[in-house]
């Protein structure tokens, strides 16, 4: 599917309320395939990975093969949470990536990363952690179709920064209106409302869905919250 096609798919997925984007690997690691199909089950249109290599978060979680063994017509949302992500991008396209997000805080040529994610076929998106100044992000507007607005960091602990991620949904839509944003990190039942009031695009949450008990009610209930906004 070209980078067009994508786009268009994307705005129409995000026409309404905030969408979930959702990571299986807090689910059954041996039986993906079956996360996969709880979330086409209750409709929901993409599917979050978050790659680590264990050198800007403590944990390392999976690479493009696994993306490519993934057998589903979800969107795919890759977040790059690693050193150098530029050296990923080719890989993750390859294997069937729709949107790739780097953090620019880790990228040696931000606009250069994001024009090749482009030129690879996949949605440009970056993520900036809610301690780097805004300021840093904003002359890559033009090359990003999706922003990825982190509320919390590598550095941050258990901290959540969502009045700052608040304040930059209200810049981002003034700058660059047809961004979609996401809001990333620390998503829970319990305040998946309030960020949905925020008016993002998108809502990623992994573990507050496969928390080990139904996954299939937990979207249920995310997913009355937001619409309740």
């Amino acid at each position: 599917m070209p980078h067009s096609d994508k786009l268009d798919r994307l705005k129409s997925v995000t026409s309404g309320a905030p969408q979930l984007s959702i990571g299986t690997l807090t689910g059954d690691m041996m039986h993906q395939a079956n996360d996969i199909q709880i979330l086409e089950s209750e409709g929901i249109q993409l599917l979050h990975l978050d790659v680590m290599d264990g050198t800007v978060w403590p944990k390392i979680s999976v690479g493009s093969g696994f993306l490519a063994g993934l057998k589903t017509d979800l969107l795919k949302d890759v977040h790059l949470l690693t050193s150098h992500p530029e050296k990923h991008v080719a890989d993750f396209a390859a294997a069937g990536a729709d949107i790739i997000t780097v953090q620019i805080e880790q990228c040696d040529d931000v606009a250069a990363t994001l024009t090749s994610i482009r030129e690879a076929g996949c949605l440009a998106s970056a993520g900036i952690y809610p301690t780097t100044p805004i300021e840093e992000l904003l002359p890559y507007l033009d090359l990003c179709d999706v922003v990825f607005l982190l509320s919390i960091g590598p550095d941050t602990g258990k901290q959540t920064y969502f009045d700052v991620v608040a304040d930059r949904i209200s810049q981002l839509r003034d700058a660059k209106p047809e961004l979609v944003l996401a809001i990333d990190g620390a998503v829970k039942k319990d305040n998946v409302g309030e960020l949905a009031a925020m008016q993002s695009d998108l809502i990623v949450t992994g573990s507050a869905i496969f928390d080990g008990v139904d996954p299939s009610a937990n979207i249920q209930a995310m997913t009355a919250s937001i619409n309740n906004q």
